[in-house]
């Protein structure tokens, strides 16, 4: 496909690399856990959940990555600091290696997440989710705080989904931040940041949220990612139509990961973990192209696990 002029950074996290050039290293898939709804959970804000189910769904995760060769992360999601609390603690129990994301739709959560997983020990395993236009003193006090060093740096512009405005978001601020959002990711002791270029539907920006992810990394150099499955589930002709055709979506879902991953995505967060088993081999069958492509331009692929030289 391609190749990037500018010098590419590179992360670890909990052994997994990412970043670099398209091809150098697999694709991450980041799962999703605990989200709202997952039939897991039968309480969401006491955090209590099924942790069988909860275990036989993370080691499907496992097979099929030492299967594929594709690495991955897992995102951890609570709505009360006593329920994320409780699915950090399960999930440090059944893996001692494996980085994951804290995520809640309150400020307060995440913090209070951050601050427990600097309490327990496992702060260089945890990726903060997410530094954003949003985010308040609370939040960016307890980051700093916390000895959490790698964040999702999310490139949301409420007034302008355009490139130039997430570049803006990123590098400037705007909507009511005085600094960029990788500024005040650094403020708060950020040296692993990954950039989310906030996946946004049809009609919304969707075009935008694709070339976004060459702009990120040839001009900033950085991992970049997204949910992009967000782009078919907030799709609102998709919505109407699946109701009556339900094998219309999973396609739908699954392509707006590889279109990304073709352009240069080095982490994709791909929504429930349930979808395990669907999106890691088209993940891999996209990763072993993009090395292709990248060793006739003269890039190495330095991942012995690579799905390459596992699959081919």
């Amino acid at each position: 496909m391609f190749r990037f002029d500018k010098e590419q950074e590179v992360f670890e996290f909990g052994g997994v690399k990412m970043g670099g050039q398209p091809g150098e290293y697999p694709t991450v898939l980041i799962s999703t856990m605990f989200y709202g709804k997952h039939k897991i959970v039968s309480d969401e804000d006491k955090g209590i959940f099924d942790k069988d189910k909860a275990e036989e769904l993370w080691k499907t995760q496992q097979e099929m990555g030492d299967i594929t060769g594709v690495p991955y992360i897992n995102q951890i999601v609570g709505e009360t600091p006593e329920a994320i609390k409780k699915f950090i603690d399960w999930f440090v129990e059944v893996d001692d290696t494996t980085a994951f994301l804290i995520d809640s739709s309150a400020g307060d959560v995440r913090a209070a997440a951050a601050a427990y997983c600097t309490e327990i020990g496992v702060a260089d395993r945890a990726i903060h989710n997410s530094i954003n236009a949003s985010v308040n003193d609370e939040e960016i006090a307890a980051v700093r705080e916390s000895d959490i060093d790698a964040a999702i740096v999310l490139a949301f512009n409420a007034t302008d989904p355009s490139v130039k405005g997430k570049m803006e978001i990123l590098e400037v601020g705007g909507t009511g931040q005085a600094k960029g959002m990788l500024e005040i990711a650094k403020d708060c002791g950020i040296t692993r940041p990954i950039v989310d270029v906030a996946a946004m539907p049809p009609g919304a920006g969707s075009g935008a949220t694709i070339r976004s992810i060459m702009a990120v990394k040839g001009h900033l150099g950085l991992p970049t990612g997204g949910g992009f499955h967000n782009m078919a589930s907030a799709w609102d002709w998709l919505k109407k139509f699946k109701k009556d055709h339900k094998e219309a979506y999973m396609p739908t879902d699954i392509g707006t990961n590889l279109v990304s991953q073709i352009v240069g995505a080095d982490c994709l967060l791909y929504g429930p973990i349930e979808n395990v088993r669907s999106i890691f081999p088209a993940v891999a069958l996209v990763d072993i192209m993009l090395a292709e492509t990248a060793h006739e331009l003269g890039i190495d692929t330095l991942d012995p696990n690579h799905p390459i030289n596992k699959l081919v």
